[in-house]
């Protein structure tokens, strides 16, 4: 198999955009209706683990492409197109669903997705630098498919480390996280029930101090008055 090879498709902008176009489309649909029974029937782990061991593949062959006759170019392309938006709609949603249940604590839940959202955001903006410096040097040397090649070794090593992942039971399991959820979700003190509390408090020890005081006054009347009359 070469690995030496340059060339492209030259298509035009508007191509490209129709291409972007009906990507959006399917990837919509895809995800309304073929995730949730792919899902349902195979469970979010053995999905995920499904589609990132293809990627390797769509990485690895897609620069082979403009080896094909040109009457078939097209129609690979697309195919690839359609294969690389099925795997994304499936992939995303699982690992979602996998990160979230496998939170110890609705408590760390936040921390943990929103670490996975900053790491997500970091390789995004990343990424197209990365491969693109590797697509540059690729193509001073001759190798097209260079970045694509890079991109799918990291691919290989993300389904590698699939093997060791585990589904767990699912957030919303009803005796699992009983006890945590009634935690989290008991009401705080309202401010105004303690300010009341407390002026009720103090008013009822200024009560007591004064019929205490009222008392002794009234003690120390009975003992004068009872002096005098003796």
């Amino acid at each position: 198999m070469p690995f030496k090879f340059t060339g492209g498709f030259a298509l035009t902008t508007k191509t490209i955009g129709f291409m972007l176009s009906l990507q959006g489309v399917y990837s919509m649909i895809t995800q309304i209706f073929l995730f949730p029974f792919v899902v349902r029937r195979f469970g979010s782990l053995k999905t995920f683990r499904f589609v990132v061991m293809s990627w390797p593949l769509l990485y690895f062959g897609v620069p082979y492409l403009v080896l094909l006759p040109k009457h078939l170019q097209i129609a690979a392309v697309y195919f690839c197109l359609v294969w690389k938006v099925t795997a994304q709609v499936l992939a995303y949603p699982s690992n979602a669903i996998l990160l979230t249940n496998s939170a110890p604590s609705l408590l760390v839940l936040g921390t943990i997705n929103g670490v996975a959202a900053s790491t997500a955001s970091l390789c995004r903006a990343l990424g197209p630098t990365i491969s693109g410096l590797i697509h540059s040097a690729g193509l001073r040397m001759g190798y097209t498919g260079l970045a694509w090649w890079a991109s799918g070794l990291i691919c290989v090593l993300g389904a590698i480390e699939s093997l060791w992942m585990a589904e767990v039971d699912g957030r919303m399991d009803p005796q699992a996280h009983a006890d945590e959820e009634a935690l989290i979700s008991e009401p705080y003190i309202d401010p105004v029930a303690i300010d009341a509390a407390i002026v009720a408090v103090g008013g009822g020890t200024a009560i007591s101090a004064g019929a205490s005081a009222n008392d002794d006054c009234g003690l120390i009347d009975e003992v004068v008055t009872g002096g005098a009359l003796d």
